[in-house]
């Protein structure tokens, strides 16, 4: 209820600048609140020929099982499965270099890379951590501004989701049926993770998306709506459920450098479709395509600071964003990980 109260007073002192537009106002891109918060991705074009270089470091946490609206107690969730994870840290570095082909169409690629840490317990008592070090999927999109009048810009786009990431990682685990302790003269026998623990999902997918922009001499507003549908069986034997993302913010203008946000984030998923046949569903409910990692939603409040170096300096142009993204609400089909908190940081560089 806390965080619910806080990203609408959050809302209305940065959007009430916004609701006094002026209709002369043209749009104004050299301004630290002309771009999307750093964990929005594909908001606006480039001017034609010019060509962006764009780092993003992105770790989301998450902590406790839920089910629905409600965490569950451990002993609950080790009644259920043998496993119940405990925490799980998910690093991705991505880089995302972006082309303008026109004053209006944008060509973007997006590579990863993920680190991602889980801890664990099983119902004998056994503590474990695994970790997983893997490139992640890549992303291709082209943005097309559909709509530019005054201070009102409006795009859509299309993307397309090439599966090179790791579809099925592996560790050694308490489960692994042999030699699992590292010694360099035996050979380590390693098994399947769970689900949440794959930067890849092995599908191909395409990526749809529409954004809306608005601004005034303060402030500016945004809004986008993306998808992620993919095509296809996996090629590990599993489909990742589709996934639909809505943004809304809501960026101030401090001075000609510094701006603030805030907004709302809400996802939506699918089931996975089909199952991974390395996995054992009953043990962990992160293996669990049925139940454990069904469809589900959540609302995130993101709350950010934005710097655009300033002309005439050595790094004039270059864009710096900082986004921390707090967790509002679940709602989950079945039982996982919660998100607790997560951080966004992101530098851009023009060439």
């Amino acid at each position: 209820m806390v965080r619910r109260s806080l990203i609408a007073a959050a809302l209305v002192a940065v959007s009430s600048p916004v609701a006094a537009q002026e209709e002369e106002y043209v749009w104004a891109s050299g301004r630290p609140d002309s771009q999307a918060p750093i964990g929005v991705f594909g908001a606006r074009t480039l001017d034609a020929s010019a060509l962006e270089l764009t780092y993003r470091f992105n770790q989301m946490n998450s902590r406790g099982v839920w089910f629905s609206t409600d965490s569950l107690p451990l002993a609950t969730t080790l009644q259920l499965y043998t496993v119940a994870p405990l925490t799980l840290s998910n690093i991705t570095h991505s880089v995302t270099g972006s082309y303008g082909l026109s004053e209006r169409l944008t060509l973007t690629g997006t590579a990863e890379f993920s680190l991602i840490e889980r801890e664990q317990i099983t119902n004998a008592g056994v503590l474990y951590i695994t970790g997983v070090e893997a490139l992640g999927d890549f992303s291709a999109s082209a943005i097309y501004e559909v709509y530019r009048q005054g201070p009102y810009r409006m795009n859509m786009s299309f993307g397309a989701l090439i599966p090179i990431g790791e579809a099925r990682t592996y560790a050694c685990t308490p489960f692994a049926p042999s030699f699992c302790d590292n010694d360099p003269l035996t050979q380590d026998v390693e098994v399947a993770l769970p689900y949440d623990q794959r930067p890849g999902g092995g599908a191909f997918a395409v990526m749809p998306g529409i954004t809306g922009q608005v601004q005034n001499e303060v402030a500016s507003l945004g809004a986008q709506f993306k998808a992620k549908i993919h095509v296809g069986e996996g090629s590990a034997g599993y489909t990742p459920g589709d996934r639909y993302q809505a943004d809304g913010w809501a960026a101030y203008r401090l001075n000609s450098a510094f701006s603030v946000s805030a907004g709302i984030r809400w996802q939506i998923w699918g089931r996975i479709e089909g199952a991974d046949p390395q996995l054992v569903v009953t043990q962990d409910p992160g293996n669990d395509n049925v139940t454990g990692m069904a469809g589900g939603q959540r609302a995130d409040m993101p709350l950010g600071v934005n710097l655009l170096m300033p002309e005439g300096s050595v790094l004039a142009g270059h864009r710096l964003a900082v986004e921390g993204v707090y967790a509002m609400h679940h709602d989950y089909e079945g039982v996982r990980l919660g998100l607790d908190w997560g951080l966004n940081f992101g530098y851009t560089v023009p060439f």
